[in-house]
């Protein structure tokens, strides 16, 4: 489906690619201007639109490379042998900000893919996101110590309030830092210790006195 662009030499590919992410990143799927994206280009519009039948097949491409480069990003960062679920999920969060930091405009065009895009393109979106994480998540379960919750804890149950709440706290900065994502990576460390305390007050939670808190 696109085979014209895929055969681009590399360094023309990036630079049309990195127009894209970034005006994308800024302005969201609506108000993102073909016009500004082929000027940083480099190239006509008639040649964009060759490679890309129009803006919405270009907008998912894109959204695809960026998942694609972020999977490629978490595997540079091997998580430990920790079979410590709390202690994964920490290292998680370093991992996810490290990227961010690196990678900003991606982040940012994630952002605005979610929270400004037309409906059905953003239930799309959603659903790439969820596929992936399917993909990626049962190896992070791999070999955890379930021993260390406590009796009563069914570990199956836990583990869906564990991603829950990710979940909404990740909801929580992307709202937070709507527009102001380099506010987000100026508060690195404080975002840091937020997120390893709540990870401490749900291992309180679920873990028994033996294999508890820290």
């Amino acid at each position: 489906m696109y085979n014209n662009f895929e055969n681009l030499n590399s360094e023309k590919k990036q630079r049309i690619l990195d127009a894209c992410i970034y005006e994308f990143a800024e302005r969201g799927y609506e108000k993102a201007s073909t016009n500004t994206i082929v000027k940083e280009a480099g190239i006509s519009k008639g040649i964009l639109f060759h490679y890309f039948k129009n803006k919405r097949s270009l907008f998912f491409y894109v959204v695809d490379y960026s998942i694609q480069k972020m999977i490629e990003e978490y595997k540079k960062y091997p998580l430990t042998e920790t079979r410590d679920i709390f202690q994964r999920l920490s290292e998680l969060g370093v991992i996810k900000l490290k990227i961010a930091y690196d990678h900003p405009y991606i982040v940012k065009l994630f952002m605005e893919a979610l929270a400004s895009s037309p409906q059905d393109m953003g239930s799309e979106i959603e659903k790439k996101y969820i596929q992936v994480s399917k993909e990626l998540m049962p190896s992070f379960f791999e070999d955890i110590d379930y021993s260390k919750f406590r009796t009563g804890v069914e570990t199956s149950k836990a583990i869906q309030i564990i991603m829950l709440f990710l979940g909404a706290l990740g909801e929580k900065y992307l709202q937070d830092f709507k527009g102001k994502e380099q506010e987000l990576f100026r508060n690195y460390d404080k975002i840091l210790l937020e997120y390893h305390e709540f990870m401490e007050i749900l291992k309180f939670g679920m873990y028994s006195s033996e294999g508890g808190v820290k």
